[in-house]
């Protein structure tokens, strides 16, 4: 059974999934969705999302726990918990600048990867340490805030078009941009999996973060990898352009990659405006 705390925080759910929602959104605008998949055990996935009842500022976020190291579902709850905690207190009641939620992202992911990065040390596990990605999308008046660490990815959708608006920060991606690799190459490569950035993997986190502008209209998704191994960007694009409404989008993004498998745990969270 969920236990859910006097902040609204969701714990434990049945299917164990990690959702963790301060207050609940707006039901048009935003919904968020997990599931481990076919082929795992457990889920490792985590979200978030944060709407302010007055009017503020929106968050949403995916974490996913690195992939074959131990503790990584504790480590992207951890995140999730320690974000919105800090969300909560950075931005309630208020909508916040540009640059004041650049400084937010890096101090909080900082923060939280000194945290996850000194239990790795504290425990001897630093040659395979727990660790997470995490991909947030911080929705202001007029403006977002975008950052990431890992492959997790975050998409706007405008004017019937998709861009991914984060970089993975893999091995293959990496490769695949210094010309080391073709397209085709990157797409079976065996380790497209690995990357080289990801919370409590490092002593000090540089995060990637861009501010960009928003559109009345603009729609959003923050996804781990489990979406995207099973579905390309037009397929995406397709299914959001068809949606109706924010739960629609989560609910069919995620049903495409069970369709497809379930090889993966697939995770989405999804702001949609019409």
């Amino acid at each position: 059974m969920s236990t859910r705390k006097q902040d609204g925080t969701i714990l434990d759910s049945p299917s164990r999934t990690q959702v963790i929602e301060l207050f609940p959104a707006a039901a048009s605008c935003i919904a968020a969705d997990t599931h481990p998949g076919f082929q795992r055990d457990h889920n490792e996935d985590s979200f978030g999302t944060f709407t302010d009842p007055a009017g503020g500022g929106s968050l949403l976020f995916v974490a996913d726990g690195v992939g074959g190291n131990s503790g990584g579902d504790l480590a992207s709850q951890f995140t999730a918990k320690s974000m919105l905690a800090q969300w909560k207190r950075f931005a309630t009641g208020r909508m916040p600048a540009a640059d004041e939620v650049v400084r937010f992202f890096r101090n909080a992911l900082e923060d939280i990867n000194r945290t996850v990065y000194g239990i790795n040390a504290d425990q001897g596990t630093l040659s395979a340490p727990m660790g997470t990605t995490v991909a947030a999308v911080a929705l202001l008046q007029d403006q977002i805030v975008v950052a990431h660490a890992g492959d997790s990815r975050v998409y706007r959708f405008r004017d019937g078009g998709i861009e991914c608006l984060t970089e993975d920060h893999s091995l293959v991606q990496k490769w695949l941009r210094e010309g080391a690799i073709s397209e085709a190459d990157a797409k079976t490569h065996p380790m497209a999996h690995v990357i080289y950035k990801s919370i409590g993997q490092q002593r000090h986190l540089d995060p990637e973060i861009r501010v960009l502008d928003r559109k009345h209209g603009d729609k959003f998704i923050v996804c781990s990898d489990g979406l995207m191994c099973h579905a390309s960007d037009p397929e995406i694009r397709d299914i959001v352009n068809k949606s109706g409404s924010a739960q629609d989008a989560v609910r069919d993004l995620i049903a495409i990659a069970l369709k497809r498998g379930g090889y993966d745990n697939v995770t989405v969270a999804c702001y949609y405006q019409a």
